[in-house]
């Protein structure tokens, strides 16, 4: 409680005199109220002059199990960014791999499913303002470009040269080991450089710089503990955001944090026959059955990456502190969802549902695509005013909501929900795209 100063006051007229606090809060609430939609205005349009994206799949536009025009332009930087009146640009792809639900609903036959798996550009860009590419964690961030895997791996050769000029004889040296990227980088990046380099080359003034989940979210699509790296991450994630902090141009930026991997779609609980709890646990839904233990994740395995998404999520917090970057507490969020879902409400009352953690069922809306990992349209809706919601109360703009009813209404899987699992055993068909999902998600 402030210490307030009492001056003494005149009355006239029978009327107590206002005293000046009184008074100064008068004025200052008449004030606010005149100026505060400009300012606001002005301080968002100087926020999002001109933003940047860093990022992954979620970022990228993945969609079960491609990414296209389409999909990219429902992506969630997208559509935050275009809620608070600017934009991003980035290369539009046609692929690589296949978009499961069109293949599905025969919306993509022989010639689409095979122009779509070898990939291409729907429209390039010189340099693009979001970078964000799907499989990417902190460390390719800084270290995959558009064409070089590890632009800071080295190997030795030979280089020959005449020591003489009867001599003919070679030296070691250390060269650039250059080994191609994956297609989502080399597509998505072309010469551009890395996603560090591009947001150090376009100087945005606000910067979407979530990169952590595939540090973790490994872990769930292997079935597997080996990708987890302590050290990695720690060193990679701050070197991230030190170079973050050096562009001068930045006003401001967001980041999320790591949802509970272990309870995405994609997994599902499974109980030995056996009773061996090695090879009971959770497997990955297309999987009819565990032939190893390295097709589950049994319990001690869950606790161990429970912990690692712990350390992940407060060392998010910390550098997004140090940076003074909004944060939005991704985990929270969809641990709300999966227990409780998310109401979808029209402006005239109508609601088709609650949307749960999964992907859309008949009448039962979901947030995730058909691939159980990541959003479908509706879903990046959510996740965009979540991070909206972040943005405001970070910075005290006012970036508009997504309209999550339209969103959810103009989703063709939401719409037209197609039950995969079902499908995936009792095809032929179904069998060729469990081993497609095998291999690319």
């Amino acid at each position: 409680m402030r210490n307030q100063v009492k001056h003494p006051g005149r009355k006239s007229a029978g009327r107590p005199a206002l005293s000046s606090a009184a008074l100064i809060t008068f004025l200052g609430a008449l004030a606010l109220s005149v100026v505060s939609a400009p300012l606001s205005a002005q301080s968002l349009g100087q926020l999002f002059a001109k933003p940047g994206v860093m990022g992954d799949s979620l970022s990228q536009g993945f969609y079960g199990a491609s990414v296209e025009k389409k999909t990219q332009d429902w992506a969630y930087p997208v559509l935050v960014s275009k809620q608070a009146g600017s934009n991003v640009t980035y290369n539009k792809l046609k692929g690589p791999y296949i978009n499961l639900e069109d293949v599905l609903k025969g919306d993509c036959g022989v010639f689409c499913i095979a122009s779509s798996i070898i990939g291409g550009h729907d429209g390039t860009v010189s340099t693009p303002t979001h970078a964000g590419i799907t499989g990417a964690d902190y460390t390719n961030a800084l270290r995959t470009s558009g064409t070089c895997e590890d632009i800071t791996a080295k190997k030795w050769e030979r280089d020959w040269y005449w020591r003489t000029w009867y001599h003919y004889t070679y030296r070691w040296v250390e060269v650039s080991d250059c080994e191609d990227p994956d297609k989502y980088h080399e597509l998505g990046l072309r010469n551009s450089g890395t996603q560090m380099e591009v947001m150090e080359a376009v100087r945005p003034s606000f910067i979407f710089g979530s990169v952590g989940a595939n540090h973790v979210l490994c872990t769930a699509l292997a079935t597997s503990l080996d990708c987890l790296d302590t050290a990695r991450w720690k060193r990679d994630s701050a070197e991230a955001f030190r170079r973050m902090r050096n562009i001068s141009s930045v006003k401001g930026g967001v980041v999320f944090t790591v949802p509970n991997v272990t309870a995405i779609y994609y997994l599902e609980q499974y109980n030995d026959p056996q009773g061996r709890a090695s090879h009971s646990g959770l497997k990955a839904f297309y999987k009819s059955s565990v032939s190893s233990t390295g097709d589950v994740l049994d319990a001690n395995e869950i606790a161990t990456i429970s912990n690692f998404v712990s350390m992940v999520n407060t060392d998010l917090k910390n550098l997004a502190a140090a940076n003074n970057y909004a944060l939005t507490d991704a985990k929270v969020i969809f641990d709300d969802i999966k227990q409780n879902g998310r109401e979808i409400r029209s402006s005239g009352g109508y609601s088709p549902g609650v949307a749960g953690a999964n992907w859309p069922l008949p009448g039962q809306p979901g947030i995730f695509g058909l691939d159980g990992v990541h959003p479908n349209r509706y879903g990046h809706a959510v996740l965009a005013n979540e991070l909206s919601t972040s943005i405001n109360a970070k910075y005290g703009v006012n970036i508009p909501k997504v309209n999550e009813y339209a969103a959810w209404y103009y989703d063709s899987l939401n719409r037209d929900p197609v039950d995969l699992k079902a499908y995936l055993n009792e095809s032929i068909l179904g069998q060729v795209i469990s081993f497609l999902i095998n291999i690319f998600v």
